[in-house]
């Protein structure tokens, strides 16, 4: 049973509503869920509405700041028009104190200058040996580099709000019934991709580091970029272009299906589907994409092919 709750700035109380409509939203990439929608409310909300909470049951799936809620009465009915990102997205609008860090953890790391409220960070006992950040980087490029040099991965929210580096094993296999299935998919998405990188050395020269995409050059994809020097990477400069490289190609290929109900799933989750010459065999969800109506319940789950999710 799906919940939608608002709570009211100066009280301890949290309403509850009920849904007509909902979307809610989460991505591999995106630093945050998105829940939006309309649920019936007799009357206006006694107070500033604080944050909006999306259960499965007694699962938190998305606990965020309200962007917008408004509530209109029309035709007889009262409701709230409602758009909420989680309060992970504050991880792309908050900078930890430029300069290094020698011997951290991700949990350290992260917490070192700005503890976020409500967000959480895999606890990774392991640390490493330096991350540097950067001027104008935001805490979401911060966990980007920690996990790049932690184990080549990008990270990715788990849960509502928990900001993870490695994939979560413990989630079972996925299978989605055959009967069950509504659509399936398969695309490409190029507007992203970069074919080439030229970066300054320590001097200021162009040149120096170059490093270019060859299955995008293949593609006919010419898009060349040029950066001052990565300090980030002061002891392997050619990872500094390829890291780049790869999360410009982030989701190039992709297959989905659309399912009749709901499963509980999560990021990084393997799913088994197959319908209509179109497979997936423990590949990774890299989007979730969930619509609740009086009509019922469709999940749509994306599996990206690309270089931190693999071939399809």
């Amino acid at each position: 049973m799906f919940i939608i709750k608002f709570a009211v700035q100066g009280s301890n109380d949290i309403f509850t509503a009920d849904i007509t409509d909902i979307r809610f939203t989460k991505e591999r990439y995106t630093p945050y869920t998105t829940v939006s929608g309309r649920a019936l409310f007799a009357s206006p909300p006694q107070g500033m509405i604080k944050n909006v909470s999306f259960l499965d049951g007694d699962t938190l799936m998305h606990f965020g700041l309200p962007d917008k809620v408004e509530w209109t009465f029309r035709n007889g009915e009262g409701s709230l028009m409602f758009s909420s990102r989680g309060f992970s997205a504050a991880l792309g609008q908050n900078q930890l104190t430029p300069g290094m860090y020698t011997n951290t953890t991700f949990e350290s790391l992260m917490n070192s200058s700005i503890a976020l409220p409500n967000v959480e960070y895999e606890q990774l006992e392991k640390p490493i040996n330096y991350v540097y950040i950067k001027e104008n980087d935001t805490m979401w490029g911060a966990a980007a580099a920690f996990a790049r040099k932690y184990c080549k991965e990008y990270p990715y929210i788990s849960g509502s709000n928990t900001v993870r580096v490695t994939r979560d094993e413990t989630l079972p296999v996925l299978d989605v019934p055959g009967d069950g299935i509504v659509s399936v998919s398969s695309g490409v998405e190029f507007s992203h991709i970069i074919s080439h990188y030229h970066m300054r050395d320590v001097e200021g020269t162009y040149n120096t580091y170059n490093l270019a995409m060859q299955s995008a050059v293949d593609l006919d994809i010419i898009r060349h970029k040029h950066i001052s020097f990565d300090r980030q990477w002061l002891s392997d400069p050619d990872e500094a272009m390829q890291s780049r490289l790869d999360y410009a190609a982030r989701g190039m290929q992709y297959i989905k299906v659309c399912y009749n109900g709901w499963s509980g799933e999560d990021i990084r989750q393997a799913v088994n589907f197959s319908a209509k010459g179109i497979k997936a065999q423990e590949k990774e969800i890299s989007r979730i994409d969930l619509s609740i109506s009086r009509k019922g319940t469709l999940t749509t789950l994306w599996c990206y092919g690309d270089e931190y999710t693999g071939a399809l």
